[in-house]
């Protein structure tokens, strides 16, 4: 009966391609008989990059509309800036099931509609090919909107909960209704029925449905039930079903009909409420093992979201990239992309933050990762990190916070690199963040430069770039998180056939800006230019386009309206008897006329005044050298003052009350503490470091947390309080604290120290934690820690701590398949031993008891009031 089915629907579909109006005679990819997508054509391997974007529904539409009224013109900038990444792949997600449909599944015709057409058409005149999902199954109203029920009542998925989508009879003729409708609904920009639409390569028909995967049959005629109502309107494009959401779901998968499967990957975690510290590297070595399973063997494998929500850093897009050609994935989306409108707010998903202009060193990471996608081979295993940063044509490196791509043809960098170019004399394109060989800037915003001729290169620059707020707090569209600054600086660019001496021409609209380059050097400010050395140059020889840009194309913003801010240096720890170093930066789009720290330690009367020094861009330094009648162990308060345009403010309290004011009577300060030579060093602040725990999530994707704040009986002083309910099944549960701002400044000095102390009491005897020291790189070490119902201060000496597993936290999502920690590729042999100087976080952790408690004792939690080092 299946092969009858089979063959059809396959009549079916052949008669439609060779009737349908505007149709091609052919699909545009097709899956071979090992399971790789190819395009109809070449039969070369389809391999394609780039993000979802989701203005046309539900929370972007919503913000775009905060900000403008014209979304249409959001879509066009946005479109030219995928083109200028290079992106040839987009995910248009559609919360159709909410916004565009009746409660039957017809299709509703109105604005998202109409977005999502105009989207399809803007993205297919710049060379992109898309992922159409029709069905979100989550709200289109979260997270701004959710007491606005109103909207949605008579939809499809408002009608049906989540759950009952693939059992309810209804709702699966709903949905199949729906999906018919909208792949039949003829796009106004396009004349052509989404259906036929040559650049909407795959159909993913749901959204991470509710898997129901113990029932392999009624799964399968539910998976099958969603490609009827494809393969029914003569629509003979991949289709798609989601397999990480529950791996278990692969049985019924390769007994139906589907031909791919997609997957999504969220390594960091979702929505932790603020950025997040640390090398997440070791925990995107692999993605997971069973998109190996036979089940799946041969269906086509994309990724229909990925992020590494809430970093904004250069180097996981590329290795999460390299984990997805190990796993054969052809096509990845990033969720979701942050409009050009939007971005300078991080307005549309709290948890994720991408956008060209305004996280310009991610951007370049995401251009990595399309490169990574482009030339990795299928299938190819790179190891276990550090071993793993460092492959083909492309290097990461944490510390540096660089992600860099260096072939005979293009070199591209998240970051400042002292990397020189492979090939310079065949280099095509360059773009980057900061400085390199080839390129000095002191700008912080991001550039692109395309080879015309061998005297001739297209030079285009964006503006600065300037974090003044944690992107992943509450977003608000009165809060701006990242502002830019248009302003002139100086660019050396060493090109052959170039030379020393060379001319730049401005070319985009309301640009007359123009120089000559001496030594190599010239000023800058954003636009489109040539750089030029061929003296019988004109402008009107050019090219229409380069790539899918056209020549003289440039879309920014105008600048936030904003005052002269002050952002001080992360740097919160001082050692005793060394010189303390400061640094700030000072965003305006002048430089000021002077910036002066002030310092106070504890129980001291005054602040004591030094000048700062501009060293590069925005950044002001000062080293402070030890002076033992001005300077103690202890806390330590500092604040900054401006002087510019004839005002001098006070940060961070921003008054014009300065230290120097004879009125002067306290201020805002930033705080840190100086850490005694030989005393203790304190790794955890329980009141204010608690904000920053990551723990592990429950199965299923429960995020309650089994942790919390109390208040210590033995001092009133603050505790947290962690442990697991017996009644929960868990192998482990953990608590990871970071340390790594509290270790760095420390240096040499760390590896002194003989304890680790951690004072804690159970709220029964014969509870046990385990406390974990956890490295950059991964490798974990940790020691067994009897606790009973009194406070003590348990001394561990370093050297007993002994190789482990730590944990990856915040969790991996979806599922908890990527949970432990190993050591890094170089660690773990016998003569090993924890590296103090390069810890990252303390982990607590809950497991099932080793011997001699019940059950009940072993489900108690354990308060600990301090951790801290000893040198004795």
């Amino acid at each position: 009966m299946m092969i009858l089915r089979k063959s059809i629907i396959g009549a079916l579909t052949c008669f439609s391609v060779l009737t349908t109006a505007g149709q091609e005679s052919t699909p545009q990819a097709y899956l071979d008989d090992r399971g790789v997508i190819r395009w109809s054509d070449s039969k070369e391997e389809i391999a394609l990059y780039g993000a979802n974007y989701c203005l046309p529904s539900a929370c972007d539409y919503r913000a775009a509309g905060y900000l403008t009224d014209d979304r249409k013109k959001v879509i066009d900038q946005d479109m030219a800036h995928f083109a200028r990444m290079n992106f040839d792949a987009l995910r248009v997600c559609i919360w159709g099931d909410y916004e565009n449909t009746d409660k039957e599944g017809n299709l509703i015709e109105n604005d998202h509609l109409d977005l999502v057409d105009y989207l399809v058409a803007k993205a297919k005149e710049r060379g992109i090919h898309m992922l159409l999902s029709p069905i979100v199954t989550y709200s289109s109203l979260f997270p701004d909107a959710m007491g606005d029920t109103l909207r949605i009542q008579g939809s499809l998925s408002h009608t049906y909960k989540k759950g009952e989508l693939g059992t309810n009879p209804a709702a699966i003729e709903a949905q199949c209704n729906y999906i018919s409708q909208l792949l039949n609904h003829v796009n106004p920009y396009t004349k052509m029925a989404l259906k036929d639409d040559p650049s909407i390569l795959f159909i993913e028909m749901i959204n991470e449905p509710t898997h129901h995967s113990a029932d392999v049959k009624g799964s399968v005629r539910y998976i099958n039930a969603l490609i009827d109502a494809v393969r029914r309107t003569g629509c003979d494009k991949l289709v798609f079903h989601n397999v990480s959401q529950d791996f278990d779901i692969d049985q019924a998968m390769g007994k139906s009909d589907i031909q791919g499967a997609s997957f999504a990957w969220y390594p960091s975690g979702l929505n932790s409420g603020g950025y997040l510290p640390g090398n997440y590297l070791p925990s995107v070595d692999k993605f997971s093992e069973r998109m190996m399973s036979p089940h799946l063997q041969k269906l086509g494998r994309i990724v229909y979201e990925f992020d590494s929500p809430d970093l904004v850093n250069g180097y996981m897009y590329p290795a999460m990239a390299r984990s997805f050609r190990t796993v054969g994935a052809q096509f990845a989306t990033m969720f979701s992309y942050d409009m050009l409108v939007t971005a300078p707010y991080n307005l549309g998903w709290q948890t994720h933050y991408l956008n060209m202009v305004y996280t310009p060193g991610k951007a370049v990471s995401a251009m990595i990762a399309a490169e990574v996608m482009r030339t990795v081979p299928m299938y190819k295993d790179y190891g276990k990190y550090p071993a793993n940063t460092v492959f083909e044509d492309f290097r990461l490196h944490y510390e540096d916070d660089l992600g860099e791509l260096n072939s005979d043809e293009k070199f591209y960098y998240t970051n400042h690199t002292d990397s020189k170019p492979v090939a310079l004399d065949k280099l095509q394109k360059i773009a980057g963040v900061g400085s390199s060989p080839v390129v000095q800037y002191e700008g912080r915003g991001i550039y692109f430069l395309d080879k015309i001729d061998s005297k001739t290169w297209r030079l285009e620059v964006y503006p600065d770039a300037l974090p003044i707020r944690d992107p992943f707090e509450m977003p608000s569209p009165d809060k701006v998180v990242t502002r830019s600054i248009s302003r002139t600086w100086p660019m050396q660019v060493r090109i052959p056939g170039l030379g020393d001496n060379f001319h730049v021409v401005s070319l985009n609209d309301g640009n007359s800006f123009a120089a000559s380059a001496v030594d190599g050097t010239f000023g800058i400010h954003p636009g489109v230019y040539m750089l030029t050395a061929d003296k019988t140059f004109d402008i009107a020889n050019l090219p229409r386009k380069v790539g899918q840009l056209k020549m003289d194309e440039f879309v920014s913003l105008p600048d936030q309206e904003l005052p002269l801010q002050v952002v001080a240096g992360s740097q919160t720890h001082f050692n005793e008897g060394k010189p303390l170093h400061f640094t700030a930066e000072v965003y305006h789009r002048d430089l000021p006329d002077s910036v002066q720290l002030f310092v106070k330690v504890a129980n001291s009367r005054r602040f004591i005044p030094f000048t700062m020094h501009r060293t590069s861009g925005y950044t002001y330094e000062v080293s402070v050298p030890w002076r033992e009648r001005f300077f103690n162990a202890g806390p330590i308060s500092w604040c900054i003052v401006v002087d510019h345009d004839g005002r001098a403010v006070n940060y961070p309290s921003q008054t014009t009350i300065t230290p120097l004011d004879w009125n002067f009577s306290g201020c805002e300060t930033w705080d840190g503490q100086i850490v005694p030579a030989r005393g203790a060093i304190k790794l955890v602040d329980v009141a204010s470091d608690f904000t920053r725990i990551s723990a592990s999530r429950m199965d299923g994707g429960v995020r309650a947390n089994y942790f919390s704040l109390v208040t210590s009986d033995r001092d009133g002083e603050p505790a947290i309080r962690v442990g697991i309910p017996y009644d929960h099944d868990l192998e482990d549960y953990t608590i990871s604290l970071p340390v790594e701002d509290v270790i760095n400044p420390l240096g040499s000095k760390i590896l002194e120290a003989r304890h680790l102390v951690i004072s804690a009491k159970g709220l029964k005897n014969k509870q046990e934690a385990f406390v974990t020291l956890v490295e950059k790189d991964g490798t974990s070490w940790s020691s067994l820690v009897p606790v009973t119902a009194d406070w003590q201060d348990i001394r561990i000496p370093v050297d007993q701590f002994s190789l482990n597993r730590g944990v990856m936290l915040p969790v991996g999502y979806p599922g908890r398949w990527n949970y432990w920690l190993t050591p890094a590729s170089d660690r773990g042999h016998a003569t090993d031993k924890v590296r103090l100087d390069n810890l990252q976080s303390i982990q607590v952790s809950m497991r099932p008891a080793t011997s001699g408690v019940s059950e009940q004792e072993k489900s108690s939690s354990v308060d600990i009031s301090q951790i801290y080092f000893t040198f004795n």
